[in-house]
């Protein structure tokens, strides 16, 4: 019977302690495996079709590992600009999701090609969302058609390039992302006087008679040209029928005082605003707050006051003011008609 060589055994002991040492290599060298991010987002601040977009990108990491770049790769039909210069970035929270960080290291892209997108990196901690915002519409735009679940992909990777995370999203482009809405204000005006009489009193030589209770006209508009306030009396002063006499309007048209002995009769007027955007000039024949100043009135509308803009309470306070000679006839009758009016300039 023959036996086996004692080469042909060592080959053999050979051979397995061979194959034995490839599988404990196998077994325990460590091995690298790409993880999925833990969130990924991508924001496009335009969706509608055809038009150009900035956006934002953010990831939280899985895997410990040394990050050196993140590579965005952009859908299927989405034009993405080859020229790396346009892919600029910033940090500025743009209501980016609850707890997000601003991406370390991220820079303008160090290359662009086809759907893919890089930019540089620096280390990133696991479990923190990162974003970073790219900033030049001309840097993408979004696909022709309307569609759903328009997929891409963010990936982590370290220096090499090798991937460390990766992780799939999904966006949408829509026929038009805009809302236009529209509103209509209506014209306002409101004018109010605060009483429809102003009983002056009996007369003397001796003093100036005033309102002693002045009437007031109230304005409220959002005309925003602003508004005016005009007034006429009926007999250009007061005028008595039974004495057949008037105390004439002193000069209308201008301002004047008048003075205690001598026959008068004008209207004073002073403003208040509670607000508006409007300034309010009393005119300047009718500008009161001293006693017996004030200007005359007469059968023709004269502009009391006016205003370049909205009022919101603006008050006219009219005072009327007589004053009388010692030959002024004596009667009771004295009277006159205002006609106070306001308008906005819409």
């Amino acid at each position: 019977m023959k036996t086996k060589s004692t080469t042909q055994v060592n080959y053999g002991l050979v051979a397995a302690v061979l194959v034995a040492a490839l599988v404990m290599l196998l077994l325990f060298v460590p091995r690298t495996n790409a993880a999925a991010l833990a969130q990924v987002l991508v924001r496009f601040d335009r969706m509608k079709v055809s038009t150009a977009t900035t956006g934002t990108v953010c990831a939280n990491p899985t895997t410990v590992a040394t990050e050196a770049d993140v590579k965005v790769t952009f859908p299927t039909g989405y034009t993405v600009s080859s020229t790396a210069g346009n892919w600029t970035v910033n940090t500025t929270n743009t209501a980016w999701p609850s707890g997000a960080a601003a991406w370390p290291g991220i820079n303008t892209a160090t290359t662009a090609s086809g759907q893919d997108v890089t930019f540089p990196s620096s280390d990133l901690t696991v479990g923190t969302l990162y974003c970073f915002n790219w900033t030049n519409s001309a840097a993408l735009t979004v696909k022709a058609g309307a569609t759903s679940s328009n997929l891409g992909v963010v990936t982590t990777e370290a220096t090499g390039p090798s991937t460390i995370d990766s992780a799939q999203y999904a966006t949408a482009s829509i026929a038009d992302d805009q809302i236009v809405v529209t509103a209509t204000v209506p014209q306002a005006f409101s004018f109010a006087l605060s009483g429809n009489t102003d009983a002056l009193g009996t007369l003397s030589t001796g003093s100036i008679s005033s309102s002693p209770t002045p009437r007031t006209a109230t304005v409220n508009t959002n005309a925003k040209n602003g508004w005016l306030v005009w007034a006429k009396d009926s007999n250009t002063g007061l005028n008595s029928a039974t004495a057949s006499a008037t105390i004439a309007s002193t000069t209308p048209g201008t301002n004047s005082t008048l003075s205690a002995g001598t026959a008068g009769y004008n209207t004073g007027v002073t403003q208040t605003q509670a607000g508006g955007t409007g300034t309010v000039t009393v005119a300047t024949p009718f500008v009161g707050g001293v006693s017996g100043k004030g200007g005359g009135l007469d059968t023709s509308f004269r502009t009391l006051a006016s205003s370049n803009g909205t009022a919101d309470t603006a008050v006219l306070t009219l005072t009327n003011n007589a004053t009388i000679a010692a030959t002024t006839p004596a009667a009771t009758d004295y009277t006159d008609t205002i006609t106070v009016v306001g308008a906005g300039l819409f």
